[in-house]
């Protein structure tokens, strides 16, 4: 996991608030200290991170001002002001991600891809004219099925990790099958693409147990969920309006844009509607002021101008 500084853009009162924070923890950057990213596990809480890792609980509240302790949940990620000598234990890809950095503004744009090319390159068109990267998670045999449009993909500036091979439910798998899966899925983007997509892979069907994320940890793939399903690909055909209202206006949420900062959305790249309500959403969020960013850019820390730390 990259370690980088933690530096957002922001506005208004509320944005200079935050500016001033990340500034009170960009204070900390002394000498052997660096902003790690590290993902919430069961049990975690920001003082008990602090005293695990020796550092102030001061420190870590001030390097987090988007946080609200009561509202953590488990695959939140956040910042810590950590040694460079530290480095965080391998269990870290063990972890499910289901969310990315509150308090930046980001948001990231998920598609799987399994099933045809569909609506594919309607959406590619969309995301181009608006000037937007995204993620997509793949499966081997799509891959197989159809190298080219993996291409257009990354060539219009997008990320491609794993989906496994041929889509299944992994819990029902050995762990020897598990592994194979998620193999073949990179050597066959390997062998289309020059390179290996770890670390991320997405489960199937958004299925998982501990076990999956223990051999998955253990092999150097790390699952990533989502904070909101779009729900494109199941139950009844869906409308470009109701997709939009789904992602803009999430049921049951007070604050959508609270609720969306940071947030990891699922689609399915070969719908129809998808694509057609895809150029409205990237609308919305704007008028939010949530920039869509490729899941690795909202999963760390950017780096503040000047920094050239690799």
């Amino acid at each position: 996991m990259a370690c980088f500084l933690l530096f957002g853009k922001s506005s208004g009162a509320a944005g200079d608030d935050s500016v001033a924070a990340k500034a009170s923890c960009c204070s900390l950057l002394k000498g052997d200290v660096r902003l790690t990213t590290y993902i919430l596990a069961p049990g975690d809480r920001l003082s008990l991170l602090a005293e695990r890792f020796g550092i102030e609980n001061e420190a870590v509240v001030r390097c987090n001002p988007a946080v609200r302790p009561s509202e953590m949940s488990v695959g939140d990620v956040i910042v810590l002001p950590l040694p460079r000598s530290v480095r965080l234990p391998r269990t870290e890809l063990s972890k499910a991600i289901d969310r990315g950095l509150r308090g930046q503004g980001r948001i990231a744009l998920t598609f799987d891809v399994g099933a045809d090319v569909g609506a594919l390159d309607e959406l590619l068109a969309v995301l181009r004219d608006r000037g937007v990267r995204s993620t997509f998670f793949v499966t081997g045999l799509w891959v197989k099925r159809h190298p080219d449009a993996l291409k257009r993909i990354v060539a219009g500036g997008h990320e491609a990790f794993n989906h496994t091979f041929t889509h299944p439910l992994l819990p029902r798998l050995t762990s020897e099958q598990m592994v194979e899966e998620l193999e073949k899925t990179d050597r066959i983007i390997q062998q289309t693409l020059g390179r290996r997509p770890l670390p991320y892979f997405r489960s199937p069907f958004g299925d998982f147990n501990r076990r999956v994320l223990n051999v998955a940890g253990e092999a150097g793939w790390q699952c990533v969920y989502w904070t909101l399903d779009s729900c494109d690909s199941i139950g009844p055909t869906k409308t470009p309006r109701s997709l939009v209202k789904r992602v803009l206006s999430p049921s049951g949420i007070r604050d959508p844009h609270r609720f969306l900062d940071g947030a990891i959305i699922l689609f399915h790249a070969a719908e129809p509607a998808t694509a057609r309500a895809m150029w409205p959403i990237l609308d919305g969020l704007a008028e939010m002021g949530l920039e869509p960013v490729p899941l690795t850019t909202l999963l760390e820390p950017a780096k503040p101008h000047g920094n050239n730390e690799k």
